[in-house]
């Protein structure tokens, strides 16, 4: 459990501690790897070509502990960087294309009791957050982006993994229970594989860390706290942004902190679905329980609730992007007990990951939610102080902490 939980603007500020991602690979077991195989092909005269493999294989490991980097800049609402997770996720499923994951024997509750300290999942944890937090309302573009992580994930660290014992008996480094024949056959294997860039033969990372993975991406698959969290928080779809033009600006269709701007709800279409607007909070007083977060997440003060939608004040802080229209009291139960669900069964991980660098409710999760985007010009574009409204209305703020303590952070 974290206390004291920085803010949003600090951990943007100083992002270095919150986006730096373990890798996946202990540092050990791979140094000992690329150096057996290099010893060998040196041997073989194939220096040059298996500097080149290991190089290209450090690269494949390197770019997934990015992309989870990338993901948890995503979360916290680093422009550009959540176009750039949906980006660099499609590309992993050209690499990778998506296919049922299928359950290995024996797969049961995992077990931390006799943990392999050789891989840790932190990434593939931040990855799958970053999975959901960019394929919001989109369940199989999700599905699609954790398959092609995980499979990404089993092709970078199986070679170093796989063969982490023989390496250790090949550089004088083991336990004694190889004989240094066996270790010796095992490695020139596996470098000729790697000099031979063939992908089918690309060893299987071992059953229980396959497990492991694969449980983690089928249970979230299944039920998740980032989408438990959208569930919870997300009120009526905004369907149309308006605001008054200035013709005076130099983009006259932007708006600048201060403006007032109503976000229209529902489908605006009332002649034939009288019947399925009686069930949605689509007006008047059904509306009052929400309000409306701006990109990255600045809550906007509520100016009155109009037909079908709310009119509120562009909020300090705002920035181009997406608006929220959220529930103003969520319930969080669910997001809670899944979260205490996950640490309890990937503890390492888990405490490892963005869930415990960033509370949910402070991360950025206006830009998830997609078009009609508003853009917003800055006081600095155009050296006017937006004017201030003699009264400020009171703008919804969400909050996962208790009540009774701001700076309980849950697990």
């Amino acid at each position: 459990m974290l206390i004291d939980t920085p803010s949003a603007v600090a951990i943007m500020e100083h992002p270095e501690p919150t986006v730096s991602v373990p890798p996946l690979v202990d540092e050990r077991v791979l140094l000992r790897f690329c150096k057996a195989v290099q010893r060998f092909a040196d041997d073989l005269g194939s220096h040059d070509e298996a500097v080149a493999e290991l190089r290209a294989l450090r690269a494949r490991l390197a770019n997934l502990r990015g992309l989870a980097s990338l993901c948890r800049l995503a979360i916290i609402g680093h422009p550009y960087s959540a176009a750039r997770v949906a980006d660099e996720m499609s590309c992993l499923c050209v690499d990778f294309p998506s296919g049922p994951l299928e359950e290995l024997d024996d797969e049961g509750e995992v077990s931390e009791d006799e943990p392999d300290d050789r891989v840790l999942l932190t990434a593939a944890v931040d990855l799958f957050a970053g999975a959901s937090f960019v394929s919001k309302d989109k369940p199989a573009q999700r599905d699609r982006f954790i398959i092609g992580v995980v499979r990404a994930i089993e092709d970078a660290i199986a070679f170093p993994v796989t063969f982490s014992s023989e390496a250790a008996t090949y550089m004088g480094e083991g336990d004694r229970t190889q004989s240094n024949l066996h270790a010796r056959i095992v490695i020139a294997n596996a470098t000729q594989r790697l000099l031979e860039r063939d992908q089918k033969c690309v060893p299987l990372v071992p059953t229980h860390l396959r497990q492991r993975l694969e449980c983690l991406a089928r249970r979230w698959m299944h039920e998740n706290p980032v989408d438990e969290f959208f569930a919870a928080i997300s009120g009526p779809k905004l369907r149309r942004i308006v605001h008054w033009e200035d013709p005076e600006r130099p983009q006259p269709g932007d708006a600048r902190v201060g403006d007032q701007v109503t976000l229209l709800v529902g489908d605006g279409d009332r002649s034939d679905k009288k019947s399925e607007m009686q069930d949605m909070p689509c007006g008047g007083d059904n509306l009052k329980g929400f309000g409306a977060m701006f990109s990255p997440h600045a809550p906007a003060p509520v100016v009155r609730v109009v037909d079908e939608g709310l009119q509120v004040l562009v909020p300090e802080g705002a920035r181009t992007g997406p608006i929220a229209i959220v529930k103003k009291t969520p319930d969080f139960t669910g997001v809670q007990n899944l979260l205490a669900e996950y640490a309890d069964q990937y503890s390492i991980e888990w405490s490892l990951s963005i869930f415990s660098r960033a509370r949910m409710d402070i991360w950025a999760f206006p830009d998830a939610f997609g078009p009609p985007i508003l853009k917003i010009l800055r006081t600095s574009d155009n050296g006017v102080t937006p004017d201030k409204p003699s009264t400020q209305p009171q703008s919804a703020h969400l909050s996962m902490a208790s009540p009774h303590d701001s700076t309980e952070v849950l697990q």
